[in-house]
């Protein structure tokens, strides 16, 4: 078994000749550049069991070789692939079944012996070229020109991978970096297996939630931010291509709250890193966040609030005119989140994140400071509760800038019990993360409140020349206004549900 370890970027078929002839490639060039004709068939089971376990199984023909492949469920981070592959070749063009024998999916493997269908195929032209930077590191650029095919169904390929072959996968990102400030190149997080099985599927893009991810008892505060940042760039690629892709304003939301998620994180990874590495970064996803904040807001105002409003008056012309001005805003302010993350801009920071997070993960040569990460955010997790008390104790009694603070504390702290709730497994965790996930919620409806009557002052002034958005502001305020009296009550019911949990760090 290997662990394959590549970089994916897509382009366009125009920019792949410059890839290839970019001075960071020249740089680190070795010997000669060999093109093969590459077809790939993928197999799956009729009711798809191997996709369903993360599994790919490939016959490859490549020049007057056969090969078979399978590969297991890895993680993509800022199109850095890693997964565990298997290779043998083949004298004849058919699986072999013993030698899926010999993987750790030997029993998938034996529950669908000869049961296996061709699902979809690949055609590409595949340029190598060996690179080999100073550091020893060896890698090797592939540029892939051709199409998927699923029946009738085509889709393009135009993608270069840079495939680790030994070393440090900080170099992959360097070189990519170097190419995407001369180029237009993206991110990848789908890998070609990923995509084919979409066009045999016919299967719609679907937002990525937050996901738990596992932290080894014995992590590093460094290999645990590492491992948690991945599951949140993810979530920022996928949702970004997503809303890209779609008219889904899911796809929005759950990208703001990847950002929401990655800038929490950075706050505990810059008390491990240096001042330099962490600030450009933290520039970058604050640059962002100004386009997708207000894109989200007027997506809740024009998409749930105002909704809600007009099915109770219903037939007011007024409120309806009003929906139509919060519909063209939010188209506004939908069309510039889109544009900021078709920037050059974004992939560079995406690849910026994956650089940052690679080099953190690594072992450092200086062996002091903290070792188990379990013992180095309890007094952080110690800090952040305490602070939430104090912000929450009459936090349904005070006024709106208060309970934004409180708020504010109830995200950091919510964030890192969610982050580091797998380093202490049990039941008390579990009811500590529920726990503060309903007071910020009740919070952030709240909130909400807060942001509508905001927009609503600047879509449908108080005082104008137009006395029927004068009117439809009245009755929105108005229908804001009663809306905070139970909303408070909940919030009330969490904040003491919220007290009488046991912080699930301390022993």
């Amino acid at each position: 078994m290997a662990e394959e370890v590549e970089l994916k970027l897509t382009a366009s078929a125009e920019v792949l000749p410059a890839v290839r002839a970019h001075p960071a490639v020249a740089a680190v060039a070795r010997g000669r550049m060999k093109t093969t004709r590459m077809v790939s068939t993928y197999y799956d089971t009729p009711d798809r069991a191997l996709a369903a376990a993360g599994v790919a199984l490939r016959l490859r023909r490549a020049g007057s070789r056969w090969l078979q492949t399978v590969k297991g469920d890895g993680d993509a981070v800022a199109g850095l692939h890693r997964r565990a592959e298997f290779e043998w070749p083949l004298a004849a063009p058919r699986l072999d079944p013993e030698k899926l024998a010999r993987t750790p999916w030997h029993k998938l493997f034996a529950r669908n012996r000869g049961a296996y269908r061709r699902i979809f195929a690949t055609e590409v032209r595949r340029s190598e070229q060996p690179l080999a930077f100073a550091d020893g590191t060896r890698a090797t650029l592939c540029v892939d020109v051709g199409e998927i095919r699923a029946g009738r169904r085509r889709a393009p390929i135009s993608e270069i991978e840079v495939e680790l072959d030994a070393g440090d996968p900080s170099r992959l990102f360097e070189l990519a970096s170097a190419l995407a400030v001369d180029l237009p190149l993206r991110v990848s997080h789908a890998s070609k297996a990923e995509r084919g099985f979409a066009l045999a599927t016919q299967a719609s893009p679907v937002p990525r939630r937050a996901r738990d991810v596992a932290l080894a008892p014995d992590a590093t505060p460094q290999a645990a931010l590492a491992t948690i940042a991945g599951d949140c760039i993810a979530q920022i690629e996928i949702n970004a291509a997503g809303l890209l892709a779609t008219t889904n304003s899911e796809f929005l939301h759950q990208l703001r709250v990847g950002w929401r998620r990655l800038r929490s994180l950075l706050k505990f990874a810059a008390l491990l890193a240096s001042v330099e590495r962490v600030d450009p970064i933290e520039h970058e996803l604050r640059e962002l966040g100004s386009v997708l904040g207000p894109a989200r807001d007027c997506d809740v105002f024009a998409l749930e609030t105002l909704p809600k409003l007009a099915a109770e008056f219903h037939g007011d012309r007024d409120i309806a005119r009003l929906r139509l001005r919060a519909a063209a805003r939010r188209r506004r302010l939908s069309r510039l989140a889109r544009d900021a993350i078709e920037t050059p801009r974004f992939q560079q920071l995406l690849l910026a994140l994956g650089a940052f997070f690679t080099l953190l993960a690594r072992p450092a040569a200086d062996a002091s400071g903290p070792t188990l990460a379990r013992d180095w955010i309890r007094p952080i997790l110690d800090k952040r509760h305490r602070k939430l008390r104090k912000r929450a104790k009459h936090v349904h009694r005070v006024a709106a800038a208060e309970r934004h603070r409180a708020r504010v504390a109830a995200k950091k702290l919510r964030y890192a019990a969610e982050f580091f709730a797998p380093l202490f497994p049990g039941k008390r965790a579990d009811e500590y993360v529920t726990a503060i996930s309903k007071l910020q919620s009740a919070l952030g409806r709240l909130n909400d409140l807060e942001v509508a009557t905001k927009l609503t002052d600047e879509l449908a002034p108080r005082e104008g020349a137009d006395p029927g958005a004068a009117h439809a502001g009245g009755v929105v305020r108005g229908w804001l206004a009663a809306s905070v009296a139970p909303d408070l009550k909940r919030l009330r019911d969490a904040q003491r549900a919220f007290r009488k949990c046991t912080p699930f760090w301390q022993a």
